[in-house]
């Protein structure tokens, strides 16, 4: 996230708004520099595991996972497809199940449905933001493994597109 501030728009505004303005300014900074220090925690978090990042970052694990689950939280992932296994829950995979009344595997397998149509038309790196081992330690401990699970961090506009979709083909029926 980039932080521009057009001062002239400040200019404009009565003394009180421009400082109430200035603060706001100072909250998005703190909070683009919370969101990075969330996806450094993260990221270390895929690759190393938690207690190595804590060591990494001269912090306590407790924080890592603090951080880490915060940028988890902030970006919209769904589980790999990976069929007869058991699919571990996300958010829109909840609110699939809830908006529309049907089964977890139903609404995964029409949520991956729709995902793989979008990677079919705009290609996976405009789609799939990154793949992440849902068991990062396991897979440094096994690295030759080849039944690994992911969490797919997806762009929010697909995740849009994915819900448009779903709310078109489950209107229909």
């Amino acid at each position: 996230m980039a932080l521009h501030i057009d001062w002239t728009e400040h200019d404009k505004l009565t003394p009180r708004e421009a400082y109430d303005a200035a603060g706001g300014l100072i909250d998005e900074a703190k909070a683009a520099v919370a969101a990075r220090r969330d996806r450094i925690a993260h990221d270390l978090v895929q690759e190393h595991g938690a207690e190595e990042t804590a060591t990494i970052l001269g912090i306590s694990r407790t924080r890592v996972y603090g951080l880490a689950a915060r940028y988890r939280d902030a970006q919209p992932v769904i589980y790999d497809d990976f069929p007869g296994r058991e699919i571990a829950s996300y958010d829109l995979l909840t609110e699939v199940m809830e908006q529309y009344g049907i089964s977890k595997r139903e609404a995964h397998e029409a949520i991956h449905a729709y995902l793989a149509q979008l990677v079919d038309i705009d290609g996976e790196g405009q789609v799939v933001i990154a793949h992440h081992p849902a068991r990062p330690k396991l897979l440094k401990d096994n690295p030759q493994d080849l039944d690994v699970r992911y969490w797919l961090t997806v762009r929010a506009e697909s995740i849009d597109e994915i819900r448009e979709a779903l709310a078109l083909h489950y209107a229909a029926e």
